[in-house]
Formats: C-alpha cells, structure tokens, sequence
C-alpha cells in the first residue's frame, strides 16, 4: 500500500491600495502551461496569515499551492512548528510567535481557558482573558509578519490579532474565514456574544488601532454591527455544501460561500512516504478505529486519554484494532500488552487524507477540518467536542446521519460511554453505508477545484473592485487556471 495506491481526489476585503511590483516566477511554476501563463497577471507577494492548529494551517497551504501556480510569490506566516511543512511546498516562512498551543500548556491563562472552557459561567470570561493576553503577544509579530507584501490573506483568529489588515494600511487584505463561527454561533448568540467581546476585548483591540493612528470602533468586526457587515467587507466562507450551505446575510450581501480548499490526493500526499510498519499494520485483520483529538490535546493529559481508550477497547471484541494518535509518549503497562497482541498501534504525524479511508471510523475533536477529511474519506464519525465550533460541526454530521449522536462532550466522557457509541457505529450498516455516499459527493463535487476556484476569485477582484460583477458559478468553468493541474 502506497500513496499511488490512493485513486479517488481528496474576501474581509478593505481597499486602500495595492503596491504594484514585477516579482519573477519562481521555479516552482514551471508545470503551468503557455495558455496559462498568457493570462497572468503581474505577480504578487501573497501573505497567508495562518494562526492555530494543523487544521488551520493546511488550507492555507493548499491556498499557497494555487497561487504559486498562477505565477504569484506566497508567504506563509505560522508558528515555527510549521516552518518544515511550508518550506518544502517552496513557500517563504514567516514566524507567528504568539502559539496558541503553547500558550494553552504553558500560561496561567491558558492553562485556566481550558479547565473552565466547558464551565456555561466561567468559560466565557477565562476565554476572553486567555484572548486578551494573545491579542498584546500578536501585536508584537505584525512587523515582521505584515512587511513587504502586496495582499494578505486572514483566517479567523487573524482578524482581531492584526487589525491593520483588516482597516487597512498601506496594502489591500482579503478575510478569508475557514470556519462558519462567526456566521452560525453569533447569529444564534450574538447579543451575548457582544456584550462579553464588548467588554473583554474591544478596550485593547481599540487602543491598538490607536498606536496604528486608526480610528477606534464601536463594535469588533465580525460582531453584528462590525466592519464586516457596516463597511460591506466580502467573506469567503469554505465549507463543503454537501454539509452546509451559508445562508445569505441580509446584512452583508458580500458573504460567499466556497467548497472547502482540498487539493488532489497526490498534491497532498507529495512529500509523504507511508511508514512501512503502519502499513503491515493496516494490511491484517479488520479495519481499525482510529483515536485523536489533534492539537486539543492540552485538554487533557495524554495517559489519562489512553486509560480511557484501553477501557474501551477491552470491552470491544478482541479482533478490533484501533490506531491510537497523539500518545505516543505515553508509558503504559496495559498499552504495552494491547500493542504487543496487535490491537494497537500508536501512529504519529501522518496526512489524515491518506490515512482515514483504511480505517472503520474515526473518533475525533470535531475540528472543521479534520471533519472534513472525515466526511471526504466516506467513514463514520465519533465526535468528542473540546470548545469553539466543535459542538456545532459534532452537530452537522448528526444532522446528516454520519455519527450516532450530536457529540459527547470532552468534559463527559467516560469509557462507557465512547463504547456503546462505537458499537452502534460499527453495527449500523445504514450509518456506514451513507458516510460512504456522502464521501462519494464530496469527492465528485472536487471535480471543479476549490482552489484553483478561490484564486481565480481573488484575482477578479484584483481586476474589478465591483464584486457583484463577478460569478461563482462563471469562475470555476471560465477559469484559465485549470483544475485538472489540482
């Protein structure tokens, strides 16, 4: 089994000015054929501002990908965990030091955010704290991160941690949203919502557009009332729309919703060389179940998640295996003996589109784009929701008959009850037989490349600042940027 074994594919726009730069090709864009080139525009130094986990970072990545390919020079800021992934694509890096997951390990604020992110009274104030404190570390990367480039491209998290890109100074930016947070949650709770923000965050974001000689505002701006919706700001929000499609917003008629940026499997898959031990692994017996939560794994210490997962899988039949993720520092008797008899095996880093097609189901944190990949592979899901909008992503694949239940939240699990979620999993045939349909559609609707769609999209906007000119339908077949490259 190898990666060529794989056959199936897996704007908060505020104009103020462009620099207009000749920036040479790199080689990296040898592959683009002379029809293509043709129709390039003048090369431009893109920055991704990528802050969070491994599923925030990749769809930037991916997003570096189309645009290098459409002659554009791309600049990845990230924290320094990421620096080896973004190099070997031929992008430059740039360091983020602010690292969340750092910070949730190491920090009083941190460390306080994920005891009580689940507490319905101190969760808010303690998150708006941990917060605070990443806004006034952040602000101290914006020079290295935001110099010498011509556009930028935001995630969520880089909204209020870099708010010159958002108002503007000196370049265009592009809010690009890779989760439905601030469309979905806040419209549920938004009065709510407000007032905490209002009140924790707005003082410091406000006194940091002082120090950048920009007027305050009244209102954060992905809140009801913000600069997304009062100044019109385009949206781009990536979701497969197989699993949910964005409704309009009658406040801002510039949100759009695109598919969620994958590239080919192979594009993927370029630097990644399956470990042969994985592989026997993989090749015997049943198909295994797969275990971890990705970077919320400082929400709860990695022995205590192993006990846990052994009592589960003592009570499951002796013939099911399981892939445990993310423990692989644990030392553990019981552990020893499950590995030992081939029930487990402990896996490290290995591209999640690679790996969940060989596996039954996969137990996971609900992440936006770890579900995905979920949802692309065609397997069922057992969500353990952490915080943020991982209830809500839980929620969606329920809704959609991918996973018995809503979730069962981190802070209530219990062995018992992770088991007789995996039993009914395991034995529902419709349940299995419908992730697979829906792996199926998600794949198919790949056909027309996201990513090859989303920077057609961005270099329209370079070319007419009217953005209801421009069609998300008429993009994806009009596009010289051809998704068969993807």
């Amino acid at each position: 089994m190898t990666t060529s074994d794989i056959n199936t594919d897996t704007t908060t726009i505020h104009t103020n000015f462009l620099r207009k730069t000749s920036i040479p090709r790199s080689a990296s864009n040898s592959s683009i054929s002379s029809t293509e080139k043709d129709a390039l525009q003048t090369p431009r130094r893109i920055l991704l501002l990528a802050i969070g986990s491994m599923g925030d970072v990749l769809p930037f990545i991916n997003l570096g990908v189309g645009f290098s390919r459409r002659g554009h020079e791309v600049i990845v800021a990230a924290n320094s965990r990421f620096k080896e992934l973004i190099e070997k694509k031929g992008f430059e890096f740039r360091e983020i030091k602010w690292d969340m997951i750092h910070e949730w390990e190491h920090t009083d604020a941190g460390k306080r955010m994920v005891r009580y992110s689940s507490n319905s009274i101190l969760g808010v104030p303690f998150t708006f704290s941990f917060l605070k404190q990443g806004f006034k570390k952040s602000y101290g990367d914006a020079e290295n991160a935001l110099r010498d480039v011509d556009f930028v491209l935001l995630g969520t998290g880089s909204t209020y941690m870099y708010p010159e890109a958002v108002y503007g100074r000196s370049f265009d930016s592009l809010q690009w949203l890779p989760f439905e947070l601030n469309v979905t949650i806040w419209k549920t709770v938004d009065v709510f919502a407000a007032r905490w923000s209002d009140v924790g965050l707005l003082p410091i974001y406000n006194q940091r557009l002082t120090e950048l000689g920009l007027p305050t505002v009244e209102r954060l701006p992905w809140l009801p009332g913000g600069a997304f919706e009062a100044n019109k700001i385009p949206v781009l929000h990536v979701s497969n729309k197989n699993l949910i499609k964005i409704p309009p917003n009658p406040n801002n008629p510039m949100e759009k919703q695109f598919d969620y940026p994958f590239l080919s499997i192979n594009e993927e898959l370029e630097y990644f060389d399956p470990p042969s031990e994985l592989v026997d692994f993989l090749r015997k017996g049943r198909k295994p179940i797969y275990f971890g939560y990705g970077s919320m794994h400082s929400f709860s210490d990695a022995d205590s998640r192993v006990r846990l997962w052994i009592e589960v899988m003592k009570k499951l039949p002796v013939n099911q295996r399981a892939l445990f993720s993310g423990v692989s520092t644990v030392k553990n008797s019981e552990l020893d003996k499950f590995i030992q008899a081939g029930r487990v095996f402990l896996v490290g880093h290995v591209p999640h589109s690679w790996l969940f097609r060989y596996v039954a189901c996969v137990v996971h944190h609900a992440g936006a784009g770890t579900t995905h990949t979920v949802v692309r592979a065609g397997v069922p899901s057992i969500t353990v929701p952490h915080f943020a909008d991982q209830p809500w992503w839980a929620s969606i694949l329920h809704r959609h008959g991918l996973s018995v239940n809503a979730g069962i939240p981190a802070s209530t699990i219990t062995a018992d009850k992770l088991y007789r979620a995996l039993l009914d999993t395991l034995t529902d045939k419709e349940l299995i037989e419908r992730a697979a349909e829906m792996g199926l559609k998600v794949r198919k609707s790949k056909a027309h490349c996201p990513v090859a769609k989303i920077v057609k999209y961005v270099e329209n906007y370079w070319d007419s600042m009217n953005w209801d000119d421009l069609s998300l339908e008429g993009d994806g077949s009009k596009s010289s940027a051809s998704s068969e490259s993807f």
